[in-house]
């Protein structure tokens, strides 16, 4: 009976959408029909549309449970009544896309209800028989004790179980077991050996593995491809993660309910519905200066969204607490609390003490004697002279870290601040880009420039520090944030451009570019290169855009604008450098090169093929396609060279090259071309220098300079959206040249690529970073199922 209603509901589904499909065709062709049955046909998918969506709400709601086809109800129901809703808001307007994105949702809808779930229908193409036993059939079979008072098995991991089903002599189609878990159990391995008609003395070893996990039904079912029929099959379970699971029965050739993948659903919607929007919409191929409106709501839709991922993220993280706990530290880490205690006892230096022993030792900094030898050292601090120090940044501590603990007298809890200065940075990434299109290339289309949002997003690399939200990634957030911020400002203060400065907005990013070095020192090569950029906008601003252009340098707009420019900069900086030489001597001197570490960097020696495996890694690894989860992943590459290079991708994970992930980084190779389309000697170098210094330079000798400390995917937001903003100049001035309609429909047709290959490369090893469910934690096998069920429908 089941089986009936779901062929029912998608008939139903499928010619209720493909009824509001064609009225939208109609309606944009203006076609007024008076053909009585065809007005019928309209008014009964109307009603059947408005029954759908209650059917869907129903099973939303849970006042229907169906028990094979899961999520049938809500996709086929809501896709109907969707359908149908977007008929009624589209007569007024009449819009193109309104018939692709019903389109869009037909196909959607039908794929996942049809091939995307084929394992349901595989009973379907055979003669099999359930069988069920309960726990108290084959506990005898198995290593373990059956509980009377519950009917099932106890398994735990130091107690694998194992049950064996002797003289079968069924044809099996799929392994269905009943388990329960106990509270922070989430996962068990199922393994399966058979033997069939091919095989009737021995067991086949592994013929199949499951991962049962909790809140996952469709993961309890296992199936089976084998010969004729089965005689035996043993199933050995063992739990995950030192949990506890509870096995209440197993069944055979049960049917497999329906799970439906809505991350796929969306992917295939939004996919054909932006495709058909680069591609025909007249609004979007219009520049930037005539869709503003349009670009300005994308912009702020986008944004909302990402901004509640990193939240929903932060928080599915920390599972059960409450804001008000979270807020409530009594501790907190190197930054959030050693140097906030420092700052309050008016000390550069830590107020933990080294040992004596490490006082003594002959050298201090080499971490494997220190261990061989027993001596007690805190990880990852700077010593220095007898005395603990931190080479983190000041800026969030001061900022935001001390305040908090002043005011509440808790410390800031490290999740918190990394979301905050996560949404902050997210936010400024976006004013930022939106900017530098307004201001440089208000021509570009205005589908280029909302996939180009969607691109910079998910390569910005903060998403490595979102899912690991400790206090490294602190500082990577926080230098995110205050970067972003000071980009903007660069850009809208005129800088670059041929509109008159803004000394207020200069003076803005000039602060904010210092306070960047402040939380995270790396940066300061950034704001060398904004020092640099700014001087070169000195001429314009000495004409002060009245004055003849040959007025003296030095004159007073040309003064005005240098206080405004540099002042900032110069007096954070001073703080800087007095806060180097209290602790070190040395104005220069951040201190990690005294770190207690991975390395003892007072004696480490620079080789070019070190630098050259960082580059690799962080620019050109490609990635790898995996049908099941993890679905992508990149494999670290050491180049075999030589030497020791530290990749900390055990615990942060690893990703693509920038340059597989944004594929617009590949506009870099017609830089040539580019430059040869510029006019005029001194031009060309201007605009060299500001797309080559901070988009190219910069990022590579920050990626060069790891070779000492090592890989790590969270460094990804020191580079990523930095290099991709070059480039992505480099894509939208040669765009701006081509005149051949072929050419920019090829044009168009990347940018889309790019973005779906974006979602779907970079966004797949984000979240798989952000959950993780790998050789080395386990901590979120059902987000891994999701990725699974993506990538591999066919399980």
């Amino acid at each position: 009976m089941s089986t009936f209603l779901f062929l029912l509901l998608l008939a139903v589904s499928g010619t209720v959408t493909a009824v509001s499909l064609h009225e939208i065709k109609c309606d944009i062709r203006r076609e007024e029909s008076d053909n009585k049955k065809l007005k019928s046909i309209r008014a009964l998918s109307r009603g059947a549309a408005v029954l759908l969506a209650f059917i869907a709400a129903a099973e939303a709601f849970g006042l229907i449970r169906p028990q094979v086809y899961k999520g049938a109800y809500v996709l086929l129901g809501g896709a109907a009544a969707f359908s149908m809703l977007v008929c009624t808001l589209n007569k007024k307007r009449r819009y193109h896309a309104a018939a692709a994105l019903v389109k869009a949702v037909l196909i959607a809808a039908v794929l996942e209800a049809t091939i995307f779930n084929i394992p349901t229908y595989r009973l379907w193409l055979g003669s099999y028989g359930q069988m069920d036993f309960t726990a108290e059939e084959f506990a005898k079979s198995g290593s373990a004790e059956l509980r009377p008072v519950t009917n099932d098995i106890t398994v735990t991991k130091s107690h694998v179980s194992t049950f064996t089903f002797d003289g079968m002599d069924e044809e099996i189609a799929d392994v269905f077991v009943d388990i329960g878990f106990e509270k922070g159990s989430k996962s068990a391995i199922l393994k399966i050996d058979s033997m069939d008609e091919t095989n009737t003395v021995n067991y086949r070893d592994y013929v199949a593995e499951g991962i049962l996990i909790k809140g996952k039904p469709h993961s309890h079912y296992t199936q089976l491809h084998l010969s004729g029929k089965v005689s035996s099959l043993k199933l050995t379970i063992t739990p995950e993660n030192d949990g506890t699971v509870y096995i209440k029965g197993i069944s055979f050739n049960k049917q497999i309910p329906m799970s439906i993948s809505w991350i796929r659903v969306f992917l295939i919607i939004f996919g054909m519905t932006f495709w058909h929007l680069l591609m025909h919409s007249k609004t979007m191929q219009k520049s930037y200066s005539k869709s503003k409106n349009v670009c300005r709501t994308a912009a702020i839709f986008i944004t909302d969204l990402i901004c509640l991922a990193v939240i929903l993220t932060t928080f599915a993280k920390l599972d059960n607490y409450s804001i008000i706990d979270i807020m409530k530290c009594d501790s907190g880490d190197q930054m959030t609390q050693e140097l906030v205690d420092a700052f309050e006892s008016g000390s550069t230096s830590l107020l933990e003490k080294p040992s004596a022993e490490l006082n003594v030792s002959f050298n201090p900094y080499s971490t494997d004697l220190l261990n061989s030898k027993g001596i007690s050292y805190s990880w990852d601090h700077v010593y220095y002279e007898g005395n603990y120090y931190s080479y983190y940044g000041i800026a969030p501590v001061v900022l935001v870290f001390l305040p908090y603990h002043l005011i509440t007298g808790y410390y800031f809890p490290e999740s918190m601040a990394v979301m905050l200065f996560a949404l902050i940075g997210i936010i400024g990434l976006t004013k930022l880009y939106m900017e530098f299109i307004k201001k440089l290339f208000p021509k570009a289309p205005a589908g280029h420039v909302i996939a180009g949002l969607i691109i910079i997003h998910i390569t910005s690399g903060i998403w490595f520090s979102v899912g690991r939200p400790e206090f490294y990634e602190i500082a990577l957030s926080a230098g995110f944030a205050v970067l972003t911020w000071a980009v903007y400002f660069f850009f809208s203060a005129n800088i670059i451009g041929d509109k008159k400065i803004s000394l207020p907005r200069t003076a803005i990013a000039s602060t904010l570019f210092a306070i960047a070095v402040l939380s995270r020192p790396t940066l300061v090569l950034y704001c060398i290169a904004a020092a640099v950029l700014l001087f070169m906008a000195l001429p314009k601003a000495a004409s002060d855009g009245k004055a003849d252009k040959k007025s003296k340098l030095f004159n007073a707009a040309g003064v005005r604008y240098l206080l405004c420019a540099m002042l900032p900069m110069v007096c954070i900086g001073l703080v800087q450098m007095w806060y180097n030489y209290d602790r070190f001597g040395n104005p220069f001197e951040f201190g990690i090169q005294y770190s207690l570490t991975i390395n003892d960097f007072t004696r480490t020696q620079f080789h070019p093929r070190l630098s050259l495996v960082a580059i690799y890694n962080y620019f050109f690894n490609p990635p790898i396609f995996v049908p099941g989860a993890p679905g992508v992943k990149t494999d670290f590459q050491y180049l075999n060279n030589g030497g020791y290079f530290y990749s900390d991708d055990v615990c942060t994970g690893n990703t693509s090259g920038i340059f597989f992930i944004a594929l617009p980084m590949f506009a870099y190779l017609f830089s040539g071309k580019a430059l040869k389309l510029i006019r005029g000697r001194r031009n060309k170098l201007r605009k060299a220098v500001c797309v080559g210094l901070p988009c190219v330079i910069i990022p590579f000798v920050i990626v060069a300079s790891v070779w000492e400390s090592g890989y790590a995917s969270r460094y990804m937001s020191d580079i990523a959206w930095q290099s991709l903003l070059g480039a992505f100049a480099v894509f939208f001035f040669l765009y701006g040249k081509i005149s051949d309609p072929t050419k920019k429909k090829l044009a168009n047709g990347f940018m889309w690529f790019a973005m779906m290959w974006a979602l779907v490369v970079g966004g797949v090893q984000e979240f798989n970073q952000m959950f993780r469910y790998d050789y080395f934690y386990k901590d979120f096998p059902e987000m891994s199922f999701e990725i699974q069920r993506l990538f591999a429908f066919w399980t």
